[in-house]
């Protein structure tokens, strides 16, 4: 998937082996879930990840610390994974788009998916490009 998903254009980044809240790890088990993604990263698509999310959101300087990549978040949350719902999923992000939006969604739920073509046909018609993160942070 992951070499798929690459080859189809789409930016990588690192959401940890486990997806662990990390800032109730130690700093060696912190190290250890950001460096065994990126190694399996990059034996994978030959290169790392370009930037980092943190599981849940959660994160302190002991993790930022550890980073060779932005640390990235989301400016619209849909709750999708929560209410599992695609038109409150469209809602959210309808009601929240603006210029340099993030919005986090997650790929495992079907209503997800279901939510995404009314999302992209919407945003694109009120204008709205889509770019990676980090051509959105200038990188």
């Amino acid at each position: 998937i992951l070499k798929a998903v690459y080859n189809a254009g789409h930016e990588i980044g690192n959401h940890t082996f486990n997806h662990e809240k990390l800032t109730t790890l130690q700093p060696e088990d912190i190290k250890q879930q950001i460096q065994s993604t990126d190694a399996i990263i990059k034996s994978t698509i030959g290169q790392r990840a370009n930037v980092f999310r943190p599981p849940y959101g959660s994160y302190d300087e002991t993790i930022t610390d550890q980073l060779n990549v932005p640390n990235v978040l989301w400016t619209i949350d849909t709750l999708d994974w929560k209410h599992r719902d695609p038109k409150k999923t469209v809602l959210a992000v309808k009601e929240g788009a603006k210029n340099g939006s993030i919005v986090l969604m997650h790929d495992i739920h079907q209503t997800t998916a279901d939510a995404l073509d009314e999302i992209l046909a919407t945003l694109q018609k009120q204008g709205y490009e889509f770019v990676t993160v980090s051509e959105l942070l200038g990188k």
